[in-house]
């Protein structure tokens, strides 16, 4: 069963998202939200595939967080993502994106230095990791440097140990102030402001970053103003004259890229002459995914829906196309509880099998960090889980970081209970899982081990 028939509702509402008028200035946000599993990303995939978007005109760029390797780090997504190597319709071999590439370059160049000033310093070495994770982060040296602390991953700073040594991590690099003029980068062309480039990478990364990539999107777009020198050294791509940009899993990449995203990117479409359109995908929706985000472009937001689950009369068509027999559709209706996820993958294989839930792990936990993977399967055995149960069932594991870590792993929680849990089907598919895994013995000793932490409550 084709998503049309699946979700024809939503797949239309969707569809006309990419049906408005292009008009220069104009920023369109629009947000698709649901539990883990429920389908946002393939819906969506299925629009595009269907709507194709080039033939509209648009250009379509999509962030998301598939490496885990760049996820805190500001300028590789940047550079990775924001910026592709090639777009529909260009050049062979032709970088399109060279204004961002220029500057991911300088940064590199400006990192190099920051480090090795870093690691001059006479820091506990502890200080010295957190200002590298700060650094990362994208904050860095902005003018806002008071303000960094908001923005920082205390999660990231809480599993790399060193949470309780921002303060003088943020005062560390503030204390670099020479490191623009010593490091040796060259190109000191001032821009209109008087200020140079590099001074312009310590003390206003974001909206640097923003600038050099809406001016290569300019050029893409051929929507350089007439006044614009840099309209000479660069090739326009025919048929296109708008932007699609796709947010893929907006949880996790917001921890790196909410600032720039609201401080520096929104508001430079605002100013382009081109027509923007910013599809966003997330476990909340965008009020709760980001409240800062919502208030300061509530007037941007165009339209918002929930996925939810399958109702059982589309499940069970999907299962029967499968090849399934009517006798098993009860018991395939309660093993998925209508999950698209759950439908698709025991449409695909045998449910109870070791691949079926191997896949169900790996699908799971494919955006978490090794660390945040160790913790997951020991989780599936509390029924509730706080500090107190957290420490008993993990010792060797920072409680407040598991639970920090859980608070905002949407994926994960049970929406309707009360008190943090996993989700009941998620435990069981997870604990089948790991039954596979160990075998019946070990197994009930994790049984009776989350029996007893769950005590302590």
């Amino acid at each position: 069963m084709d998503i049309q028939s699946s979700r024809p509702s939503e797949f239309k509402t969707v569809s006309g998202w990419l049906n408005s008028e292009a008009k220069p200035g104009k920023v369109d946000i629009y947000g698709i939200s649901g539990y883990g599993g429920i389908g946002k990303s393939y819906l969506l995939g299925q629009v595009l595939d269907q709507t194709k978007p080039v033939d509209k005109g648009y250009l379509q760029i999509s962030v998301d967080g598939r490496d885990p390797s760049i996820l805190g780090d500001f300028m590789a997504l940047y550079d990775r993502r924001f910026s592709p190597r090639t777009v529909p319709n260009g050049k062979p071999n032709n970088d399109y994106f060279p204004r961002a590439r220029h500057l991911s370059r300088q940064h590199a160049a400006f990192a190099k230095a920051v480090d090795a000033a870093v690691k001059k310093s006479a820091s506990p070495e502890d200080v010295k990791k957190a200002a590298g994770w700060i650094f990362r982060c994208g904050s860095v040296l902005n003018k806002s440097i008071p303000k960094t602390k908001e923005y920082v991953d205390i999660e990231s700073l809480q599993k790399a140990g060193v949470d309780k040594r921002i303060d003088e991590a943020i005062a560390l690099l503030g204390s670099l102030n020479a490191i623009a003029k010593t490091s040796g980068l060259p190109g000191r062309v001032k821009d209109i402001l008087g200020i140079t480039y590099h001074e312009r990478i310590k003390a206003d990364l974001y909206r640097l970053s923003a600038d050099e990539w809406v001016a290569d999107l300019c050029a893409i777009l051929n929507r350089y103003s007439r006044f614009d020198s840099f309209r000479l050294t660069h090739s326009p791509v025919d048929g296109i004259d708008r932007l699609l940009l796709v947010l893929d899993d907006f949880e996790i990449l917001g921890r790196t890229i909410i600032d720039f995203v609201t401080t520096a990117l929104v508001p430079a479409l605002g100013e382009a002459n081109f027509h923007s359109t910013i599809i966003i995908l997330g476990r909340d929706s965008l009020p709760v995914a980001n409240v800062a985000f919502y208030h300061h472009f509530d007037p941007f937001v165009r339209d918002t829906i929930r996925l939810e689950r399958f109702p059982d009369s589309v499940a069970q068509q999907m299962f029967r196309e499968a090849g399934h027999p009517d006798a098993d559709l009860a018991a395939l209706l309660s093993e998925s509880q209508g999950y698209p996820f759950l439908v698709k993958l025991l449409c695909e294989s045998k449910s109870g099998s070791v691949s079926f839930h191997q896949q169900f792990y790996e699908r799971t936990t494919r955006w978490m960090a090794p660390t945040e993977k160790t913790w997951v399967l020991p989780l599936c055995y509390l029924d509730r889980i706080n500090e107190g149960s957290v420490s008993a069932m993990l010792p060797d594991a920072p409680a407040a970081a598991v639970i920090e870590w859980f608070k905002h792993e949407a994926s994960l929680r049970d929406p309707n209970d009360q008190w943090y849990v996993i989700a009941p089907y998620i435990r069981r598919m997870l604990k089948e899982y790991h039954l596979k895994e160990l075998g019946t013995l070990k197994s009930n000793e994790l049984i009776a081990k989350g029996e007893e932490a769950s005590k302590r409550a």
